[in-house]
């Protein structure tokens, strides 16, 4: 079983962002936390052991490593060895935390940078500077957990070249995992509501994934490279495994059941175990099984697929057959085959 664990809070909200994240409200941490632990508690009655926990935001570390501990109290019966504990975190220059954050339990940081040039971080809002992201990511990596990163590409400033650049400063770092996002202008975004969007027409997504190529990084899902380890939490989504979410606005699926905690701050922290439900049909997971499994290296049963339609694609080496599953041979197009096969 797979928990996603959703702290809401930021310092400030990037322009492409369009999360359930909150500024100016970090003043109500101990009334969320409250309600986050009672969810907690709620969720994981009649669980036994969690293959993987991602704390997720929002910005997980605008709390501190104390804020955690009553909640890695709660979580110490659900773990084993071998479960895997991530923890989004933005650069800053509370260093000191990093280490912390390891000693409660977490062994996977996932770090937000974005980009290693000014131009770019100014033009996606963010607070952090590269001097500060390559101390910050030195540091999570001398802390001897996993570490992954997060690049965003396709602005309007990225060229071949400058891409190029950025992923030769990745390599140095010694991390183990990347994921690469290509900017994209959610409708809840400030960007979106502003009318901007310094996107490009042309994606870099091939230059990107020849490069990593070339340091060592085997890309395993349309986002994500690894060269030492892989997200057992994404990859578990990938593979349709059940998954509770819990926290502001966190979303689940067990069995054939899809849980929307609530998404209004206030009405979370009176009622945190309240939500929505949604009865999800047969053909609903198969099309989710499809669209999830051909973006990576799951694939998909060939019975979940339309046969006549993949023989065209196995002609064209759009797809390739494994012991009767399916894989795609390009995941950047693999949302365009999925519609096709289904």
């Amino acid at each position: 079983m797979l928990l996603y664990i959703h702290i809401p809070f930021c310092d400030s909200k990037c322009g492409y962002c369009g999360f359930n994240s909150l500024t100016n409200m970090i003043g109500f941490k101990d009334e969320y936390l409250n309600a986050l632990k009672n969810d907690i508690k709620h969720s994981l009655q009649d669980m036994k052991t969690l293959d993987s926990i991602f704390f997720g935001g929002g910005t997980p570390n605008t709390l501190s490593p104390k804020d955690y501990e009553e909640i890695f109290i709660i979580l110490k019966p659900y773990i084993n060895t071998n479960t895997e504990i991530t923890m989004e975190l933005n650069p800053n220059r509370d260093i000191n935390s990093i280490n912390e954050f390891k000693n409660l339990g977490v062994n996977r940081f996932s770090i937000g940078v974005q980009s290693f040039r000014e131009d770019k971080l100014k033009l996606l809002e963010r607070n952090h500077n590269p001097k500060i992201a390559f101390e910050f990511i030195n540091n999570a990596v001398e802390s001897g957990a996993q570490v992954s990163i997060d690049l965003i590409y396709d602005t309007k400033l990225d060229t071949k070249e400058s891409l190029i650049l950025e992923l030769k400063e990745a390599d140095k770092l010694n991390i183990g995992h990347i994921s690469c996002y290509a900017l994209s202008i959610d409708e809840d975004s400030r960007f979106y509501k502003k009318n901007k969007n310094p996107t490009i027409d042309n994606t870099l997504c091939y230059i990107l994934k020849n490069t990593l190529d070339e340091y060592g990084f085997y890309q395993y899902e349309v986002s994500n490279y690894t060269k030492n380890h892989k997200s057992k939490h994404n990859l578990g989504y990938w593979q349709s495994k059940e998954y509770i979410g819990t926290g502001l606005s966190a979303v689940g699926r067990i069995n054939n059941k899809r849980i929307y905690k609530q998404n209004d701050f206030n009405k979370y922290i009176k009622n945190p175990t309240k939500c929505n439900t949604e009865i999800l049909s047969s053909d609903d997971l198969r099309l989710e099984r499809i669209f999830l499994g051909l973006r990576s290296e799951v694939g998909v049963e060939i019975n979940d697929i339309n046969k006549e339609k993949l023989e065209i694609l196995l002609k064209e080496e759009k797809c390739f057959k494994k012991d009767n599953r399916i894989y795609s041979t390009n995941y950047f197009i693999s949302d365009e085959l999925a519609l096709w096969l289904t």
